[in-house]
């Protein structure tokens, strides 16, 4: 018994799959582009980000203020340079950085690229960062450092990539209240961080339902 393939019949079906393996081939191949566009576009976004907080703390720039005093509110944007206290009469100002990270005059970041040789001289900008690092006390700094954890809890909350259960620490507890005072935010009545209520009694941040 002699079996015979007929020689055209599945090419129809052979077309269709090479057809589909080629479109799969080209979606993967754009999202791996727009994926790459993507990654690029946040870098140079938080590279621009860093220049400009980098620059607002070298000309000692007027910062934004933090609190809507009439309305007891917080409009919190990554990339805008912010008051967010007072540490020993000294103004800590700062810009919270796309992807997480905050900018601070009390200890300003470094910025080093990947390609520079080990042994290479500081740039102008690293000195002054250096130096403004200097110009306060150890004691400062851990100081600031806490009130930029307290602000960052709180920019966590305002992204949506936190809950105030997560927010109430015996820290946070200890340093809101310091925070709070230093930017004008009255925590003897509601409050709202990006459009979202909140009210903070008993050493405890808690989020408010629409109703209440």
């Amino acid at each position: 018994m002699r079996i015979t393939f007929a020689p055209y019949t599945n090419l129809g079906a052979i077309s269709s799959i090479e057809r589909n393996q080629k479109v799969a081939s080209f979606e993967i191949e754009n999202q791996e582009v727009d994926f790459k566009q993507a990654e690029i576009e946040l870098s140079r976004k938080k590279h621009a980000e860093f220049v400009q907080s980098s620059s607002a703390i070298f000309q000692g720039a007027t910062p934004t203020q933090l609190v809507n005093t009439q309305a007891n509110s917080m409009t919190i944007s990554n990339g805008v340079y912010y008051h967010i206290g007072i540490i020993n009469g000294k103004p800590l100002n700062g810009t919270p950085l796309t992807g997480g990270g905050f900018n601070s005059n009390f200890s300003p970041k470094l910025y080093v690229s990947p390609d520079t040789p080990a042994g290479t001289p500081l740039t102008p900008e690293q000195m002054e960062s250096l130096r403004i690092h200097k110009s306060h006390s150890q004691q400062e700094r851990q100081e600031a450092n806490l009130l930029v954890g307290v602000f960052m809890s709180l920019v966590r909350l305002a992204e949506g990539r936190g809950s105030a259960e997560n927010v109430n620490t015996p820290v946070f507890a200890q340093y809101f209240p310091k925070f709070a005072e230093g930017v004008g935010l009255d925590l003897s009545k509601p409050f709202s961080i990006n459009g979202k209520s909140f009210v903070y009694s008993n050493g405890e941040l808690r989020a408010l339902a629409i109703e209440e």
